[in-house]
């Protein structure tokens, strides 16, 4: 079975933090996830010549058997969907 995933880039509404620092609860679509598991954190340098910030990414697993990478945009502390895996 091929593994697909779709690029998405889209806002989340952070409604619970973990200890560490990544979302336990979030809504995106008007549907509200909770995180079960949380995979790898990275960090990515954006655009610097455009001034972006550093970017934070982290996979969770969510209670509904989705798998997103959320990114938090250093810049202005917002959280986006920026790849879900099917």
């Amino acid at each position: 079975m091929a593994i697909m995933t779709k690029s998405i880039g889209e806002p989340i509404e952070i409604l619970r933090m973990g200890a560490d620092r990544c979302p336990d609860m979030f809504i995106w679509r008007g549907r509200r996830y909770s995180v079960v598991e949380t995979g790898g954190t990275w960090r990515l340098l954006g655009r610097w010549w455009e001034g972006d910030g550093e970017h934070r990414f982290v996979r969770v697993a969510t209670s509904t058997g989705k798998t997103f990478d959320l990114c938090r945009y250093d810049a202005t502390d917002d959280w986006h969907v920026y790849r879900v895996w099917d």
